[in-house]
């Protein structure tokens, strides 16, 4: 495939490299479909193709912020489950505390109770 170099100037790469990032894209793929667009709209795309281009970029834009509202609702449930987790362990190990020093109890009263039979 044949390659171009092209130099631009820093404002319009740092708007391409957002764009493309907002795209998921890369820079030279997002440059390659604008190419696309400047030379299809040259030989008399219409109008309508302008505005499916919106209407699916407006449709994106409504999955992203969806996507991000989720993600958002998802990592605060993680830390809700997280406190939850840290709270149980912690029952549990009073709970072992408290399992261990009620055997060492019962087995000292044994123990006594075995040394005032002899």
């Amino acid at each position: 495939m044949p390659t171009v170099h092209l130099a631009l100037p820093e404002g319009m790469y740092n708007e391409l490299k957002s764009r493309a990032a907002e795209l998921g894209i890369q820079v030279t793929d997002l440059i390659k479909l604008y190419i696309k667009m400047g030379l299809d709209r040259s030989y008399g795309v219409s109008q309508h193709d302008d505005e499916t281009l919106a209407t699916i970029s407006r449709r994106v834009e409504k999955l992203e912020r969806e996507f991000r509202l989720k993600i958002t609702v998802t990592e605060g449930r993680m830390r809700e489950l997280e406190e939850t987790l840290k709270y149980i362990i912690e029952r549990l190990e009073t709970l072992e505390e408290t399992l261990s020093e009620r055997k060492a109890r019962i087995l000292a009263e044994r123990e006594s109770i075995r040394a005032g039979s002899v």
